[in-house]
């Protein structure tokens, strides 16, 4: 430095009582400081990323191992009994991105006049310190209320399988009294319902007692008599109604 000022015309006693010492070098200290405290906080962040994403692989695996326990031993049996209850159900096969899923379909029918889905999930939160099972059903259309979504969480720590089981019981359950209202309800029924040649009383086709084929159409009877007195005189009925 001062070299450069001597070349630019000043004299060497300009420089009498000034300290030799750069006046760079303050600054240099404090920006050398200042560079030294961030390296420092990146490698502690750099540090305490790899402790999180180690923390995070083991809770990851323990929600796995919990998870597939679920789904295997408490909700897949569970769904596969409700299935074998109706004819027009049936399992929705999953594929490997779906593996903590697990989903019925109820075919839409003259006896059940909707088009059904239920489901249930299971999947961490956000911080992966809680295990979480989902309920969802799906009823089209809807013309009667039910209970469409419902929650149960458990910490990853403590997942309580018998607890799991009757939270999932008591959705079925719920599920199957929603679902059986189809059968009665007037709005899903209308179309369904008839009226008895014979006696004049609404049937439903569904809970008809008996029925028969006569002149190209299908007549309904609520009760067998009515039946065997329309099978003896078919003719004097199917002209009355």
């Amino acid at each position: 430095m001062r070299q450069h000022l001597i070349d630019r015309g000043f004299e060497d006693h300009d420089f009498d009582g000034i300290t030799e010492m750069s006046d760079l070098d303050p600054l240099e200290a404090r920006l050398d400081a200042m560079l030294r405290t961030t390296e420092e906080q990146r490698v502690q962040w750099q540090q305490h990323a790899h402790e999180r994403m180690r923390e995070n692989e083991e809770k990851a695996g323990r929600f796995n191992k919990a998870a597939v326990l679920l789904m295997t031993t408490v909700i897949r049996p569970r769904m596969e009994l409700v299935v074998r209850k109706f004819k027009n159900a049936s399992l929705v096969v999953a594929d490997a991105a779906a593996a903590y899923r697990c989903a019925c379909t109820f075919d839409h029918t003259t006896q059940f006049p909707a088009s059904t889905r239920l489901e249930f999930s299971v999947g961490p939160d956000d911080r992966l310190e809680q295990l979480i099972i989902s309920y969802h059903l799906e009823i089209l259309p809807v013309f009667i209320s039910f209970k469409g979504t419902d929650q149960i969480a458990f910490p990853l720590s403590a997942v309580e399988e018998k607890l799991a089981a009757a939270w999932v019981d008591d959705c079925l359950a719920d599920f199957t009294a929603a679902y059986l209202q189809l059968e009665t309800a007037h709005a899903y029924q209308q179309e369904n319902m008839v009226t008895d040649p014979v006696c004049g009383m609404p049937v439903n086709r569904n809970w008809a007692a008996a029925q028969m084929e006569y002149g190209g159409r299908t007549y309904y009877f609520c009760i067998e008599d009515c039946h065997t007195q329309f099978a003896a005189e078919p003719e004097r009925y199917a002209t009355k109604r």
